[in-house]
């Protein structure tokens, strides 16, 4: 455990326009996962991806997933003569799933002395770090469930794109209409209509350099090309570079919670230190993989 950035208070206490003391919010955990809260929503994918399902009974969640084009029914319907039976209708069923919550959190401390500093800076880091890495733990997991369900369908769902890096945007070798990345939008969306997989990707998560790239590329035109795409992008580093995931927002599955983000405080007499210990129990599964479609080679 690193012991020097959080035994050692960092020099005199001072107070720069911080209404909220370290006393106040050792003593008031709420405001702690209040704040985490805060850090943690422009950072978080999870609920762009997965609408929410509300709680959890037992530790898990049974489960769903298409794993074929369940827009239609597996039978067609029939021309019916006067006085007769109606044919039955109706998908294949599928075997349920299991998905189990998975409880993530840490703990750091801050000593008395640092306390009694008010030592406000070092404190706000500490829950800086901790929402952090909550954040990345939980996006990860929601691109790895993305990835098993993108491998259930075999690459049905999965497309190369164009090289967004080598878009020449002006002069004799300029690139075609083709070779922008908006084409790669609108081909995503031709996926699924061409499937009729019944579904509109309008969220797409790249990497930070393919954010770069687009930039690059529209400049301020950017915000009226998605538009004209009807999507919203969102860059995390828990995609990898060169990958894009089109999704089509809250149709993808269910994120679950048995317990919410909380955090709780006590003290430790044989070290006066102060403990703050953060956690959040969530279960996220896909219950249809065809609301994803993944892109590769784009960088």
């Amino acid at each position: 455990m690193p012991t020097a950035p959080v035994a050692y208070p960092l020099g005199a206490p001072t107070v720069t326009g911080n209404t909220i003391t370290v006393d106040t919010a050792l003593n008031q955990p709420t405001r702690v996962t209040r704040r985490i809260a805060d850090l943690s929503l422009q950072k978080f994918i999870v609920d762009r991806i997965f609408a929410n399902g509300g709680g959890v009974a037992g530790g898990a969640v049974v489960y769903d997933q298409a794993t074929t084009n369940e827009l239609y029914a597996a039978r067609d319907v029939e021309r019916v003569a006067p006085g007769a039976e109606y044919p039955i209708i109706g998908g294949n069923r599928q075997a349920p799933k299991v998905a189990e919550v998975e409880k993530r959190g840490g703990k750091f401390f801050i000593t008395e002395e640092a306390r009694l500093r008010n030592d406000s800076t070092l404190f706000d880091n500490l829950v800086t770090q901790l929402s952090n890495t909550i954040v990345r733990k939980n996006n990860q997991r929601a691109i790895a469930e993305l990835e098993s369900a993108i491998s259930g369908l075999g690459g049905e769902t999965t497309f190369t794109g164009q090289n967004w890096t080598g878009v020449v945007t002006a002069g004799t070798s300029a690139s075609s209409n083709a070779a922008y990345p908006h084409a790669d939008f609108a081909k995503a969306q031709l996926l699924a209509d061409t499937k009729e997989l019944g579904v509109t990707f309008d969220l797409w998560l790249i990497n930070p350099a393919q954010m770069f790239s687009l930039k690059i590329v529209y400049g301020d035109k950017l915000e009226a090309v998605l538009a004209g795409n009807g999507i919203e992008v969102f860059a995390s580093n828990r995609v990898t570079a060169g990958t894009a995931y089109a999704v089509a927002r809250g149709q993808v599955g269910e994120i679950r919670y048995e317990r919410g983000l909380s955090t709780q405080t006590w003290y430790e007499e044989a070290t006066e230190r102060w403990w703050v210990q953060s956690s959040v129990s969530p279960v996220m599964y896909v219950t249809n993989p065809y609301a994803i479609a993944k892109v590769t080679g784009i960088a």
